[in-house]
């Protein structure tokens, strides 16, 4: 089991490193075509299709990895019976959507044309689909095709930016059909894949799996709500009490921060199959404290350098038009590595059937977070606003190790710091890599 989540682990990472290449690419090509305002009503653009379905996708997606690790459905029936709840789901969404545009536009997306709203929608039941056919393979433990996927997405995406950089008046508009466009064409191909590996459809529906879907699925759609605001409340309170210009270098900020989640993204995205297929209680306390320390290792000197180097990288990537940005990005910097810990117990809490003690701590989390941005954004800026996350992030950690330690029966300290049997494992991970 842990040479192949090693090898597993670090197929991801390699693939989620080439593609974190892209998307810093991408997003400094947008940048510095559109400017500081551009990229702020982009990102707000964007974000839009994805709230809608944080409230409305009620976690289907992910509970096919969940029951698929479990077994007690076929990944047949699984894949067919979230297909048609997605299809429902899609209409339902793209309406709310329009009804907010035509009545609420002023009031949550002030300075944001219409027209960028109305584009986003086409976002909704690609992304949904998209998802299906990844939680699907992820579920399989069809990792390399997981991550194939995940890096054509990102790299087809490139290719459109450059076409259409080339090739057209490129704007908002623009930016927002190449990511439609790239979207569209994987999310072809991973319904494809998992139509594939899951052996067809079924066009019989079981009561009995929409009935557990959704209650598991609802737990981790409230868990999702609160993350997604942990994540992208500061984005919209940026704006309501400033302006895009500043969500533009906050974003651009934020984007490149969250490019430290790197390898803890890699290991709990194959992580959480593990353990939801995990029969050993003994390999179960074991195994992610094993992962937590690694990451927390690993990240730690990612922030360290990164910390020090952030003008060049933000000059770089950016141009000098964004030198406010270099502030917040050693502030999100540091809550990043808090993050990555957490993100690892998360998924493991998730795997073990407990998704609502992740809602509630996050709940306190968002809650915390947001009081903090309405106090300190208006005194302190987009530097506020990262503050306020930073803290946040940090009070999100300490809370999941206490309640996880309780739950797995782990020390605190083995679950954070650096054990000697760990160095053995760094030793087959750097043989792997020169493999």
């Amino acid at each position: 089991m842990k040479d192949s989540f090693t090898k597993s682990t670090l197929i991801t990472f390699f693939t989620r490193v080439a593609t974190a290449f892209f998307t810093v690419v991408i997003t400094a090509l947008i940048a510095r075509t559109l400017g500081p305002k551009g990229q702020g009503v982009y990102s707000l653009a964007v974000l839009f299709p994805i709230i809608l379905l944080v409230f409305t996708s009620f976690g289907i997606n992910p509970s096919s990895v969940f029951f698929i690790g479990k077994g007690k459905y076929s990944p047949k029936q699984i894949f067919s019976s979230n297909f048609v709840s997605n299809f429902v789901i899609s209409i339902l969404t793209i309406l709310i959507g329009l009804a907010v545009i035509f009545f609420f536009n002023e009031r949550f997306f002030p300075e944001v044309d219409k027209q960028y709203l109305f584009l986003s929608l086409f976002f909704i039941p690609l992304t949904l689909f998209f998802e299906l056919g990844c939680q699907t393979l992820l579920g399989l433990q069809k990792i390399r095709r997981y991550n194939l996927i995940s890096f054509l997405q990102n790299l087809l995406f490139l290719i459109l930016i450059f076409i259409f950089l080339a090739g057209l008046d490129f704007g908002v508009t623009v930016a927002i059909l190449a990511q439609i466009f790239s979207l569209f064409a994987v999310t072809i191909i991973v319904l494809f894949f998992a139509y594939r590996e899951v052996g067809g459809f079924s066009f019989k529906m079981q009561k009995e799996y929409f009935k557990d879907s959704f209650s598991y699925g609802i737990k981790v759609s409230l868990g999702g709500i609160f993350n997604f605001l942990h994540y992208r409340i500061d984005l919209f309170l940026i704006n309501i009490f400033l302006n895009p210009i500043a969500v533009g270098f906050y974003y651009a900020a934020a984007r490149l921060a969250e490019g430290i989640w790197l390898f803890s993204n890699s290991a709990s995205i194959v992580l959480f199959p593990r353990v939801a297929s995990e029969k050993n209680e003994t390999n179960l306390k074991e195994f992610t404290p094993k992962v937590c320390r690694s990451v927390f290792f690993i990240t730690l000197i990612l922030v360290i350098l990164l910390f020090f180097f952030s003008e060049v990288i933000i000059t770089l990537f950016y141009t000098k038009d964004f030198f406010e940005s270099i502030r917040p990005f050693r502030i999100l910097l540091l809550g990043t590595l808090a993050i990555s810990v957490w993100q690892i117990m998360s998924n493991d809490l998730s795997a073990r059937g407990k998704p609502m003690i992740n809602t509630y701590l996050v709940g306190a989390s968002v809650i915390i977070n947001i009081i903090l941005n309405i106090f300190w954004i208006p005194k302190w800026g987009i530097e506020g606003a990262a503050f306020a996350t930073a803290i946040s992030y940090y009070f999100l950690l300490f809370a999941t190790l206490i309640f996880y330690s309780k739950i797995s029966g782990n020390k605190i300290k083995e679950i954070v710091f650096l054990q000697r049997s760990d160095f053995a494992i760094y030793k087959n991970i750097l043989k792997r890599i020169k493999a």
